[in-house]
């Protein structure tokens, strides 16, 4: 099991860097152009990936009120960019800390943001983080051919596997 997550978040960490720098010099005007899709803009839907990693990052170290970091965030984008990669690392780091795969087969206890209680295994919380990650850098690819971007590099699992080597 540890295996498997250090290279899913490592992986996570490489496909969240290519996809910053596709959009780090964007305009204002750019990022939050209305693109339709569940967040609507550039901006909204990099934030919300950096803040469902910071959430579950935050419940996988036992903070019992977890904080949405882009909720109260006044910074610039690239600013954004900066906190969601190091929240991403974090978790990477979460991963690699385990001793063995025993971490990963523990159930904890949390509270959902609609305050419904909740429990989950390790593994599973992590594999859903690096999941629901995947699928919205996938908007974001969608959003960059919306807007005319035409050098999008792949984000790919396979991509990542082979440049690894």
């Amino acid at each position: 099991m540890k295996q498997i997550l250090l290279v899913y978040t490592q992986y996570n960490l490489w496909a969240n860097k290519r996809i910053i720098e596709l959009f780090f010099n964007l305009d204002d005007d750019m990022l939050d152009k209305d693109l339709g899709g569940s967040f609507h803009t550039i901006r909204k839907t990099v934030y919300h990936i950096w803040g469902a990693e910071s959430i579950w990052h935050q419940r996988l170290n036992m903070v019992e009120h977890v904080s949405i970091p882009q909720e109260n965030f006044v910074g610039d984008f690239q600013a954004a960019c900066k906190a969601w990669q190091d929240v991403s690392t974090l978790i990477n780091e979460f991963v690699a800390k385990q001793y063995d795969d025993r971490g990963f087969e523990h159930e904890f206890a949390y509270r959902a943001l609609k305050n419904t209680p909740m429990k989950n295994n390790v593994f599973d919380a992590i594999h859903h983080c690096m999941n629901h990650s995947t699928f919205h850098r996938g908007q974001l690819v969608n959003y960059a051919r919306m807007i005319g971007i035409t050098k999008i590099p792949s984000t790919d699992y396979i991509t990542y596997c082979r440049e690894k080597k």
